[in-house]
């Protein structure tokens, strides 16, 4: 209980159905990190959209799914500003 850890975020790029689950920079949080932190999944699913080609940025598509703890008002608000060419699964 009193040892140094880490609470990652981590993400993986998925190339269709044959994708082979790339993974993508992650954020390696300290062991008190909250599992909810909305400026945490917000800066790493930047770090993930940054490492897709610019060819793949836009006019294709792409999808951020997270689990419950990415469903927070601010990171959702985030996925859904007004301009994103993105769709998005929390939950």
């Amino acid at each position: 209980k009193k040892t140094f850890g880490h609470h990652p975020l981590m993400g993986f790029v998925d190339h269709g159905s044959g994708g082979s689950g790339e993974p993508v920079p992650g954020l390696l949080r300290p062991g008190n990190a909250g599992s909810n932190t909305a400026a945490d999944h917000i800066t790493a699913a930047q770090l993930a959209l940054a490492q897709l080609p610019k060819k793949y940025r836009r006019g294709h598509q792409t999808l951020i799914r997270t689990d419950s703890a990415g469903g927070t008002h601010e990171f959702t608000a985030w996925l859904a500003q007004r301009g994103r060419w993105l769709s998005y699964s929390v939950g």
